[in-house]
């Protein structure tokens, strides 16, 4: 019995040592589609070899995905000329946007395909390849659908408006325009019971008459204010739309945003609207003495967009353009303090006439810090002005000279009340260069000097309450 279980065990061991062998030699041929990447017109192909160096997971997965990456190139992407990116094709960022990413949204969105692979104790290959009808099928099949979503968030969107409810709105035109995100490149029209649209330009359409419905109205639009680095000015508005039987209605929980538009200033943070349709914020303190200020009240889109990635974004913004979004205005005048100017402006050692440095920064101050006076007994400040151009070198070339000016200014300012001075700056050694002569280096150096004093004295003046 033992000599028989012992002549079975041998069998057997022959038997699997020959399977063995005979599976290494089938693991050594290499397939045809190896050998040679196969053409079929029937189908889009990708073919990938990675060096099996790393983890399984690793070579096995760059093999594939650049297999992938290859029949994806394959398939061509034409954009129609009912797409998004043809209504938008003038805008740039959303070109640029999704022009770049075609091809990367082309390659996630793959599915169906085939997968085959073969490896040896040094490479892996693998071989993809997608039916040509199957991936039109799909491909249509996907545009349809979306298509669908996107135009029942229109009409949705529509019936919200026509009942007052614009954020609400809004926020389904989002929805719509994110269900045809995917498809910015292929044709929009879209047919069902309503009729023929075009989703693109609806959507777009639809976004501006919902804008237009918004009527936003300062409740005072004008304010004169005394410059002042510590303030509490209300600024208020009313948000209202007119419904179909022509009354007006109050909109609230619309989201607005204010800014200074000209000048400078800090505002405290506003909210949406109210019930009554009512919101504001409060003007806490001015930066700019400029005279003509301007604050501007804007539909706020940031809370449609916070949730969204950057490329998403982008074609938002493209139908959410800032040009169409409801705005009113708040116009500020500010009461500046007069000043009355003593001008001491000397050119090459004499007193200058025309006393052109000190008219230039005259002008600087009416237009930004002061009323400029002649009645000094009754200005509240006094502005002394010193200015002194002396000439420096003549510089001599081959055929030419370079003339030098150089530059000093000061400037005081006293309260005339107090009679204290409250500041005082100035610079020196401002240089002038020109060839021709030193009043054409006089002139430069003027030039020089107040682009200085604008950049640096005009601004350390803003420290200063005037």
């Amino acid at each position: 019995m033992d000599s028989i279980r012992i002549l079975a065990i041998h069998l057997v061991a022959i038997v699997l040592l020959s399977c063995s062998s005979t599976n290494q030699l089938n693991a050594k041929r290499k397939p045809d589609w190896v050998k040679q990447r196969p053409a079929d017109n029937s189908y889009y192909m990708g073919r990938a070899m990675t060096p099996k160096i790393g983890g399984d997971v690793t070579y096995r997965t760059n093999a594939r995905n650049k297999a992938l990456k290859e029949m994806s190139s394959e398939i061509q992407v034409t954009i129609s000329s009912n797409s998004i990116l043809r209504q938008f094709e003038n805008n740039y960022e959303v070109k640029e946007e999704f022009e770049s990413s075609t091809s990367q949204s082309v390659e996630a969105t793959l599915e169906g395909y085939e997968v085959l692979t073969w490896e040896d104790k040094k490479e892996y290959w693998v071989l993809v390849r997608l039916s040509k009808d199957k991936y039109a099928m799909q491909k249509e099949m996907k545009l349809d659908y979306a298509k669908k979503m996107s135009a029942t968030y229109y009409y949705d969107a529509q019936k919200a408006v026509s009942g007052g409810n614009i954020y609400q709105a809004l926020l389904l035109y989002v929805q719509a325009i994110k269900a045809i995100q995917p498809h910015v490149n292929e044709d929009l029209t879209y047919k069902d019971i309503e009729g023929t649209i075009n989703l693109g330009s609806a959507i777009f359409a639809g976004v501006q008459d919902a804008f237009k419905a918004v009527h936003l109205q300062a409740d005072q639009p004008n304010y004169k204010l005394q410059f002042s680095k510590e303030l509490k000015v209300p600024l208020s508005l009313h948000a209202s739309y007119v419904d179909a039987m022509g009354d007006k209605r109050a909109l609230s929980n619309l989201p607005l945003k204010f800014y200074f538009s000209k000048g400078e200033g800090e505002l405290s943070s506003p909210e949406a609207t109210n019930r009554e349709g009512v919101a504001g914020c409060d003007i806490t303190r001015l930066i700019s003495k400029r005279k003509s200020q301007e604050i501007t009240a804007k539909f706020n889109v940031a809370p449609l967009f916070e949730k969204e990635n950057a490329e998403t974004r982008v074609l938002l913004k493209a139908f959410f353009h800032d040009e169409f979004l409801p705005t009113t205005i708040f116009n500020i005048e500010v009461q500046k303090s007069s000043a009355y100017l003593v001008i001491d402006e000397k050119s090459f050692g004499n007193s200058a006439s025309a006393n052109v440095f000190s008219k230039m920064i005259k002008s600087e101050l009416a237009s930004s810090y002061f009323n400029i006076t002649t009645d000094e007994e009754n200005a509240d400040f006094i502005v002394k002005i010193n200015s002194s151009f002396t000439k420096g070198d003549e510089k001599k070339g081959s055929g030419y000279s370079l003339y030098i000016v150089f530059a000093d200014v000061n400037i005081s300012i006293v309260d005339n009340k107090t009679q204290m001075e409250i500041f005082s700056d100035g610079f020196s050694g401002v240089k002038g260069i020109q060839p021709g002569s030193f009043e054409y280096a006089l002139k430069d150096a003027r030039e020089k000097a107040i682009e200085k004093l604008k950049d640096e004295t005009l601004l350390d003046m803003e420290q200063v309450n005037l």
